[in-house]
């Protein structure tokens, strides 16, 4: 028997570059995401997708509730482009995370439904978090073994928050009396975590296994040899150097150890951004002209693989109906 993941990395609102993809590949196949792939694994914003798309929520609605809402979490203007500005946004936010959970709360409850529990969804999940009250990752998950008890409870919209409150972006997401933030601090490609899940404990054989990973833009993320070797904070966090360069080295590394266990059998799609679009794009940046070109880098890269017969034959098979262990 073979099976087939889906893997979806975080990187913010440069997300709506994977919602797009997603939804030009469900338009093509016909079908929705859901019953093509056995295992769906998202973090931050890819955590938000892989909720909505495990509810059954059509990609093109994902895609235009961040094209609506996205001004209203971010703003909508493009980054500050002098010196000046961008100094101007770190002491801004120096003190308080730089944006309000409450208008991400309702395009996450727009996108998974409002109320709706981790025992509602169709497909399984896993969603990296951090527990900061443990002090350890947490992986939340769809109940696709017997030994998960407690998870299927949680409101889905909860665990979105979760997964996707990122240090100094969002303040950090309470369910219950722990902390959770960002599972990109250490998952931002969850494809590993998705592997591991695979194997250990749905018990599938690597060699039988399938990925489809779909990324945010932000691959291979480089400094210019004119840029200083003694950088404070406020250099480091200038251009969000220091969360592009762990979001791009976490998805660097994650690829290659993949490529190497699955081989042909795992396909990435994403797109390196233009020196001019790096300027004018952003983790938080909801701008009428970063909507644009997400979407146009997205439409490429779904008209280049669509014509390909590894994504062909991936979108040609229907995923048999998960077992849960909800009680």
């Amino acid at each position: 028997m073979t099976y087939q993941i889906l893997a979806l990395s975080g990187g913010g609102f440069l997300g709506l570059y994977t919602a797009c993809v997603l939804a030009e590949i469900e338009q093509h196949s016909g079908r929705p995401i859901h019953s093509q792939f056995d295992l769906i694994a998202g973090t931050s914003i890819g955590g938000i997708i892989a909720l909505g798309l495990a509810a059954g929520t059509p990609a093109a609605t994902i895609r235009d509730a961040m094209v609506k809402k996205g001004p209203e979490i971010f703003g909508d203007k493009p980054p500050p482009q002098t010196g000046a500005g961008r100094a101007l946004a770190l002491r801004t936010n120096a003190f308080r995370a730089g944006y309000r959970p409450e208008p991400l709360r309702e395009v996450i409850e727009t996108i998974v439904g409002n109320g709706r529990k981790i025992g509602d969804l169709r497909q399984r999940v896993v969603v990296p978090a951090v527990n900061l009250t443990k002090g350890a990752p947490q992986v939340f998950k769809t109940s696709h073994h017997e030994t998960f008890v407690r998870d299927w409870r949680l409101d889905v919209a909860d665990v979105a928050l979760a997964t996707s409150a990122a240090p100094t972006f969002f303040p950090l997401h309470r369910i219950g009396g722990e902390l959770f933030a960002d599972g990109g601090l250490y998952a931002n490609a969850p494809d590993q975590v998705a592997l591991h899940e695979a194997e250990h404990f749905l018990g599938w054989d690597a060699a039988d296994v399938s990925m489809l990973s779909i990324g945010t833009t932000t691959a291979q993320f480089s400094f210019s040899n004119t840029v200083s070797v003694d950088m404070g904070w406020m250099a480091w966090m200038e251009g969000q150097r220091l969360p592009s360069v762990m979001i791009s080295s976490q998805q660097m590394i994650v690829q290659e150890m993949l490529r190497h266990r699955l081989g042909e059998r795992y396909l990435r799609i994403d797109q390196r951004q233009s020196p001019q679009q790096e300027r004018f794009l952003g983790l938080d940046v909801a701008s009428p002209g970063s909507i644009l070109d997400l979407r146009g880098l997205a439409e490429a890269s779904a008209r280049e693989h669509l014509a390909k017969p590894r994504l062909q034959a991936m979108l040609g098979r229907e995923a048999p109906v998960p077992a849960f262990f909800n009680n």
